[in-house]
C-alpha cells in the first residue's frame, strides 16, 4: 500500500464525500494509498501532533514526517520531537529556515517577530519558507497536518482536503472533526509523549518568543502573538497552513 505510485488529479469534492465519512486513521490511510511517499506529515509538536505522529507509526511509518525548527522553539517543543523519534521510531525530517535568529536579526538590524509589520516576515522566513523549499523541492503532493474545526476562527470551516496552490498538491486534515477531548482521550489510552508546555497554560504552542500562556476565559489562541496586540491587527495566525487563509 506505502509503495510509490503514479500519482493522478485529484477531485477535492469527490475526494471530500469519501474522507468525511472516514475516521482519522483511514484519512491517512487514504492519502497514502493515493499518494504514495509523496504523501507527509507536518507535525508542531502540539497535542495533535502526538496524536497523528502514533498513527502515522501504524498505518505509514515510512512515510517521512516535516517539522520545521524555526530556531525559536520552547526546549520542551523539541523534547517531544525526540521523544517520538527515540521512543516511538517516527521517521522526522527536521528543516531549518536559511539564517539563524543571529543572523537574521544582523540582516534586519532588528528581532522581526517584535513588530506589527516584521512578524509576516519572520514567520514566512523561518516556518514557510523552509517547509515549501522542501516539499517543493521533494515533489510533495500532499501535506497532512492536524488542525480541526474545534479550534474556531479560519478552522471552524475546514474540510478534509483542500488543494494548496504554493506546491499544486492538496492539504489533508485527518482530525478536523476531532474534539479536544477526544486527543486527550486518545493520548491517554496510547500513552504518548505530549508537550509539557499544555499543561502549564498554553493551549496553542509556536515560537517562545512569540507565545504566552492563556488566562481562564480567553481564545485559546490569545497567547500567539500577545506583545503585537497594541500595535495593530493581531496576529492570528503564521501562513505556514494554507488552510488558514495564508497568514493573519
Amino acid at each position: 500500500m506505502n509503495q510509490p505510485v503514479e500519482v493522478l488529479p485529484v477531485d477535492p469534492a469527490a475526494a471530500n464525500q469519501t474522507l468525511t465519512g472516514l475516521g482519522a486513521e483511514a484519512r491517512i490511510e487514504w492519502a497514502v494509498h493515493t499518494f504514495g511517499m509523496q504523501a507527509v506529515l507536518l507535525t508542531s509538536m502540539q497535542k495533535s501532533s502526538s496524536v497523528l505522529l502514533h498513527m502515522m507509526t501504524r498505518v505509514a511509518p515510512q512515510n517521512p514526517v516535516l517539522f520545521v525548527d524555526t530556531g525559536y522553539h520552547f526546549p520542551e517543543t523539541l523534547a517531544v520531537r525526540d521523544q517520538f523519534v527515540r521512543d516511538h521510531g517516527s521517521r522526522i525530517i527536521t528543516l531549518h529556515p536559511e539564517l539563524t535568529p543571529a543572523e537574521q536579526k544582523a540582516k534586519y538590524g532588528y528581532d522581526l517577530y517584535e513588530y506589527v509589520d516584521g512578524q509576516p516576515d519572520c514567520c514566512q522566513a523561518r516556518k514557510e519558507a523552509p517547509f515549501l523549499q522542501h516539499v517543493r523541492g521533494y515533489g510533495i503532493r500532499l501535506v497532512m497536518v492536524g488542525l480541526r474545526r474545534a479550534e474556531g476562527g479560519a478552522r471552524g470551516n475546514l474540510q478534509p482536503l483542500i488543494v494548496d496552490p504554493r506546491y499544486s498538491g492538496y492539504t489533508l486534515h485527518p482530525l478536523l472533526d476531532w474534539s479536544a477531548e477526544q486527543l486527550d482521550d486518545y493520548i491517554k489510552a496510547h500513552d504518548l509523549p505530549v508537550n509539557a508546555l499544555h499543561s502549564r497554560g498554553y493551549p496553542s504552542i509556536g515560537c517562545a518568543v512569540c507565545t504566552t500562556p492563556v488566562a481562564p476565559g480567553e481564545d485559546e489562541r490569545a497567547g500567539r502573538w500577545r506583545h503585537l496586540r497594541g500595535e495593530g491587527v493581531q496576529p492570528r495566525y503564521c501562513g505556514l497552513n494554507f488552510s488558514d487563509g495564508g497568514g493573519i
